[in-house]
Protein backbone atom coordinates (compact mmCIF):
# COMPACT_ATOMS: atom_id res chain seq x y z
CA UNK A 1 0.00 0.00 0.00
CA UNK A 2 1.11 3.57 -0.72
CA UNK A 3 3.11 4.85 2.27
CA UNK A 4 1.06 8.05 2.62
CA UNK A 5 -2.17 6.04 2.47
CA UNK A 6 -0.93 3.65 5.13
CA UNK A 7 -0.10 6.53 7.44
CA UNK A 8 -3.44 8.23 6.75
CA UNK A 9 -5.20 5.01 7.76
CA UNK A 10 -3.19 4.99 11.01
CA UNK A 11 -4.08 8.65 11.56
CA UNK A 12 -7.77 7.89 11.06
CA UNK A 13 -7.66 5.04 13.58
CA UNK A 14 -6.06 7.35 16.12
CA UNK A 15 -8.68 10.00 15.47
CA UNK A 16 -11.41 7.41 15.92
CA UNK A 17 -9.97 6.64 19.36
CA UNK A 18 -10.03 10.35 20.15
CA UNK A 19 -13.65 10.55 18.99
CA UNK A 20 -14.55 7.66 21.30
CA UNK A 21 -12.86 9.44 24.20
CA UNK A 22 -14.81 12.61 23.40
CA UNK A 23 -18.07 10.67 23.15
CA UNK A 24 -17.52 9.19 26.60
CA UNK A 25 -17.80 12.72 27.97
CA UNK A 26 -21.15 13.03 26.21
CA UNK A 27 -22.62 16.52 26.35
CA UNK A 28 -21.06 17.34 29.72
CA UNK A 29 -18.61 19.91 28.28
CA UNK A 30 -21.47 21.71 26.51
CA UNK A 31 -23.67 21.59 29.63
CA UNK A 32 -20.88 23.04 31.80
CA UNK A 33 -20.16 25.72 29.21
CA UNK A 34 -23.86 26.64 28.86
CA UNK A 35 -24.33 26.83 32.64
CA UNK A 36 -21.20 28.97 33.01
CA UNK A 37 -22.42 31.43 30.40
CA UNK A 38 -25.90 31.50 31.96
CA UNK A 39 -24.40 32.33 35.35
CA UNK A 40 -22.24 35.06 33.86
CA UNK A 41 -25.34 36.56 32.24
CA UNK A 42 -27.30 36.38 35.50
CA UNK A 43 -24.41 37.97 37.39
CA UNK A 44 -24.37 40.86 34.93
CA UNK A 45 -28.16 41.29 35.06
CA UNK A 46 -28.22 41.17 38.86
CA UNK A 47 -25.47 43.79 39.01
CA UNK A 48 -27.48 46.10 36.73
CA UNK A 49 -30.74 45.46 38.61
CA UNK A 50 -29.16 46.01 42.03
CA UNK A 51 -27.54 49.23 40.84
CA UNK A 52 -30.86 50.46 39.47
CA UNK A 53 -32.59 49.50 42.71
CA UNK A 54 -30.17 51.68 44.68
CA UNK A 55 -30.63 54.55 42.22
CA UNK A 56 -34.41 54.35 42.63
CA UNK A 57 -34.14 54.35 46.44
CA UNK A 58 -31.92 57.44 46.35
CA UNK A 59 -34.17 59.19 43.83
CA UNK A 60 -37.33 58.49 45.89
CA UNK A 61 -35.60 59.82 49.00
CA UNK A 62 -34.54 62.95 47.12
CA UNK A 63 -38.06 63.51 45.78
CA UNK A 64 -39.62 62.98 49.24
CA UNK A 65 -37.31 65.62 50.65
CA UNK A 66 -38.09 67.93 47.74
CA UNK A 67 -41.83 67.47 48.25
CA UNK A 68 -41.44 68.29 51.95
CA UNK A 69 -39.51 71.47 51.11
CA UNK A 70 -42.00 72.41 48.36
CA UNK A 71 -44.96 71.96 50.69
CA UNK A 72 -43.30 74.22 53.28
CA UNK A 73 -42.75 76.83 50.59
CA UNK A 74 -46.33 76.39 49.38
CA UNK A 75 -47.69 77.00 52.87
CA UNK A 76 -45.47 80.08 53.13
CA UNK A 77 -46.72 81.45 49.79
CA UNK A 78 -50.35 80.74 50.74
CA UNK A 79 -49.89 82.65 54.02
CA UNK A 80 -48.39 85.59 52.09
CA UNK A 81 -51.57 85.91 50.01
CA UNK A 82 -53.24 87.59 52.96
CA UNK A 83 -50.46 90.15 53.19
CA UNK A 84 -50.23 91.39 49.57
CA UNK A 85 -51.39 94.89 48.86
CA UNK A 86 -51.60 94.95 45.06
CA UNK A 87 -53.08 92.87 42.28
CA UNK A 88 -49.64 92.53 40.69
CA UNK A 89 -48.18 90.99 43.83
CA UNK A 90 -51.25 88.78 44.18
CA UNK A 91 -50.98 87.49 40.61
CA UNK A 92 -47.25 86.80 40.95
CA UNK A 93 -47.77 84.92 44.20
CA UNK A 94 -50.69 82.94 42.77
CA UNK A 95 -48.49 81.91 39.83
CA UNK A 96 -45.76 80.73 42.20
CA UNK A 97 -48.35 78.71 44.16
CA UNK A 98 -49.72 77.05 40.99
CA UNK A 99 -46.20 76.16 39.84
CA UNK A 100 -45.36 74.77 43.26
CA UNK A 101 -48.47 72.56 43.20
CA UNK A 102 -47.51 71.30 39.73
CA UNK A 103 -44.00 70.49 40.94
CA UNK A 104 -45.37 68.58 43.93
CA UNK A 105 -47.81 66.62 41.73
CA UNK A 106 -45.03 65.81 39.27
CA UNK A 107 -42.73 64.59 42.05
CA UNK A 108 -45.50 62.47 43.60
CA UNK A 109 -46.29 60.91 40.20
CA UNK A 110 -42.59 60.18 39.63
CA UNK A 111 -42.42 58.51 43.05
CA UNK A 112 -45.38 56.29 42.15
CA UNK A 113 -43.71 55.32 38.84
CA UNK A 114 -40.38 54.63 40.55
CA UNK A 115 -42.09 52.62 43.30
CA UNK A 116 -43.78 50.46 40.69
CA UNK A 117 -40.43 49.94 38.95
CA UNK A 118 -38.80 49.13 42.30
CA UNK A 119 -41.46 46.48 43.04
CA UNK A 120 -40.86 44.82 39.68
CA UNK A 121 -37.11 44.97 40.19
CA UNK A 122 -37.48 43.35 43.60
CA UNK A 123 -39.37 40.41 42.08
CA UNK A 124 -36.89 40.19 39.20
CA UNK A 125 -33.91 40.15 41.57
CA UNK A 126 -35.60 37.51 43.72
CA UNK A 127 -36.30 35.31 40.70
CA UNK A 128 -32.82 35.73 39.21
CA UNK A 129 -31.16 35.08 42.57
CA UNK A 130 -33.09 31.83 42.93
CA UNK A 131 -32.21 30.84 39.35
CA UNK A 132 -28.56 31.71 40.05
CA UNK A 133 -28.53 29.45 43.11
CA UNK A 134 -30.09 26.55 41.18
CA UNK A 135 -27.71 26.90 38.23
CA UNK A 136 -24.71 27.24 40.56
CA UNK A 137 -25.61 23.98 42.28
CA UNK A 138 -26.13 22.23 38.93
CA UNK A 139 -22.86 23.63 37.59
CA UNK A 140 -20.99 22.37 40.66
CA UNK A 141 -22.38 18.86 40.12
CA UNK A 142 -21.79 18.83 36.36
CA UNK A 143 -18.30 20.30 36.65
CA UNK A 144 -17.39 17.60 39.19
CA UNK A 145 -18.68 14.92 36.79
CA UNK A 146 -16.68 16.42 33.94
CA UNK A 147 -13.52 16.64 36.04
CA UNK A 148 -13.91 13.00 37.02
CA UNK A 149 -14.39 12.03 33.37
CA UNK A 150 -11.41 14.14 32.31
CA UNK A 151 -9.20 12.35 34.81
CA UNK A 152 -10.50 9.01 33.56
CA UNK A 153 -9.79 9.81 29.90
CA UNK A 154 -6.71 12.00 30.35
CA UNK A 155 -4.11 9.25 30.01
CA UNK A 156 -5.79 7.72 26.95
CA UNK A 157 -6.20 11.15 25.35
CA UNK A 158 -2.58 12.17 25.95
CA UNK A 159 -1.32 8.86 24.57
CA UNK A 160 -3.47 9.16 21.44
CA UNK A 161 -2.41 12.77 20.88
CA UNK A 162 1.28 11.84 21.18
CA UNK A 163 0.80 9.06 18.61
CA UNK A 164 -1.07 11.48 16.36
CA UNK A 165 1.75 14.03 16.45
CA UNK A 166 4.27 11.35 15.51
CA UNK A 167 2.18 10.21 12.55
CA UNK A 168 1.54 13.77 11.35
CA UNK A 169 5.29 14.40 11.14
CA UNK A 170 5.56 11.59 8.60
CA UNK A 171 2.70 12.70 6.32
CA UNK A 172 3.17 15.40 3.64
CA UNK A 173 1.26 18.60 4.40
CA UNK A 174 -0.94 18.40 1.27
CA UNK A 175 -2.31 15.03 2.39
CA UNK A 176 -2.95 16.32 5.90
CA UNK A 177 -4.85 19.31 4.54
CA UNK A 178 -7.09 17.09 2.41
CA UNK A 179 -7.61 14.67 5.28
CA UNK A 180 -8.63 17.53 7.58
CA UNK A 181 -10.95 19.01 4.95
CA UNK A 182 -12.82 15.74 4.49
CA UNK A 183 -12.87 14.94 8.22
CA UNK A 184 -14.36 18.35 9.02
CA UNK A 185 -17.10 17.76 6.47
CA UNK A 186 -17.78 14.13 7.44
CA UNK A 187 -17.95 14.19 11.23
CA UNK A 188 -14.31 13.20 11.70
CA UNK A 189 -14.29 10.27 9.25
CA UNK A 190 -12.02 11.05 6.29
CA UNK A 191 -10.86 7.59 5.22
CA UNK A 192 -12.80 4.32 5.21
CA UNK A 193 -12.34 0.79 3.95
CA UNK A 194 -14.22 -0.87 1.13
CA UNK A 195 -16.27 -4.01 1.72
CA UNK A 196 -17.27 -6.71 -0.72
CA UNK A 197 -20.52 -8.61 -0.81
CA UNK A 198 -20.45 -12.34 -1.51
CA UNK A 199 -23.43 -14.14 -2.97
CA UNK A 200 -24.12 -17.57 -1.58
CA UNK A 201 -24.88 -20.29 -4.14
CA UNK A 202 -25.78 -23.87 -3.38
CA UNK A 203 -25.42 -26.54 -6.09
CA UNK A 204 -27.61 -29.65 -6.53
CA UNK A 205 -25.39 -31.63 -4.19
CA UNK A 206 -25.80 -29.04 -1.41
CA UNK A 207 -22.32 -27.62 -1.73
CA UNK A 208 -22.10 -23.93 -0.81
CA UNK A 209 -20.07 -21.55 -2.92
CA UNK A 210 -19.53 -17.84 -2.31
CA UNK A 211 -19.24 -15.74 -5.44
CA UNK A 212 -17.73 -12.22 -5.20
CA UNK A 213 -20.38 -9.56 -5.64
CA UNK A 214 -20.51 -5.80 -5.42
CA UNK A 215 -18.00 -3.69 -3.52
CA UNK A 216 -19.25 -0.76 -1.46
CA UNK A 217 -17.89 2.19 0.51
CA UNK A 218 -18.22 1.53 4.24
CA UNK A 219 -18.69 5.26 4.81
CA UNK A 220 -21.77 5.96 2.68
CA UNK A 221 -22.54 2.37 1.61
CA UNK A 222 -22.68 3.29 -2.07
CA UNK A 223 -21.46 0.86 -4.71
CA UNK A 224 -17.84 1.22 -5.84
CA UNK A 225 -17.32 0.56 -9.59
CA UNK A 226 -15.32 -2.64 -10.31
CA UNK A 227 -12.38 -0.86 -11.95
CA UNK A 228 -12.10 1.58 -9.08
CA UNK A 229 -12.23 -1.32 -6.61
CA UNK A 230 -9.26 -2.89 -8.40
CA UNK A 231 -7.33 0.39 -8.14
CA UNK A 232 -8.14 0.67 -4.45
CA UNK A 233 -6.94 -2.86 -3.76
CA UNK A 234 -3.66 -2.16 -5.54
CA UNK A 235 -3.00 0.59 -2.99
CA UNK A 236 -0.82 2.50 -5.46
CA UNK A 237 -2.79 5.72 -5.26
CA UNK A 238 -5.37 7.46 -3.13
CA UNK A 239 -8.89 6.88 -4.47
CA UNK A 240 -11.93 8.80 -3.28
CA UNK A 241 -15.54 7.68 -3.10
CA UNK A 242 -17.57 9.19 -5.93
CA UNK A 243 -20.47 9.81 -3.57
CA UNK A 244 -19.19 10.88 -0.13
CA UNK A 245 -15.70 12.02 -1.13
CA UNK A 246 -13.93 10.00 1.55
CA UNK A 247 -10.58 8.32 0.83
CA UNK A 248 -10.90 4.58 0.32
CA UNK A 249 -8.58 1.66 1.11
CA UNK A 250 -8.63 -2.11 1.29
CA UNK A 251 -8.63 -3.39 4.85
CA UNK A 252 -7.31 -6.94 4.69
CA UNK A 253 -8.43 -7.61 8.26
CA UNK A 254 -12.05 -6.65 7.62
CA UNK A 255 -14.70 -9.30 7.19
CA UNK A 256 -16.57 -9.55 3.91
CA UNK A 257 -20.36 -9.76 3.81
CA UNK A 258 -22.63 -12.30 2.27
CA UNK A 259 -25.70 -11.06 0.45
CA UNK A 260 -28.09 -12.56 3.01
CA UNK A 261 -26.43 -10.93 6.04
CA UNK A 262 -28.45 -8.33 7.84
CA UNK A 263 -27.07 -4.87 7.15
CA UNK A 264 -27.67 -1.85 9.28
CA UNK A 265 -26.73 1.37 7.53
Amino acid sequence: MLTELTRLVILQKIDLRLLEIKQKKGDLPQIVDTLSHALQKLDAELTVDTKRQKEITLEITRLDNQITDDKLRLTKFQDQLYLVTSNKEYDALTSEIDQMKQDIDKSEYTILTLTDEADKLKESIKSKTLSHQEKSQELEIRAAELEKMNQYTKEAHEKAMAERENVLEMIPLRYIREYDRIANAKEGIAIVSIHQMFEEKVDKKGNVEYIPGQVFCSGCHKIVPPQKAVEIRSGNQIIRCEFCGRMLYQDESSENRTSNEEEIF
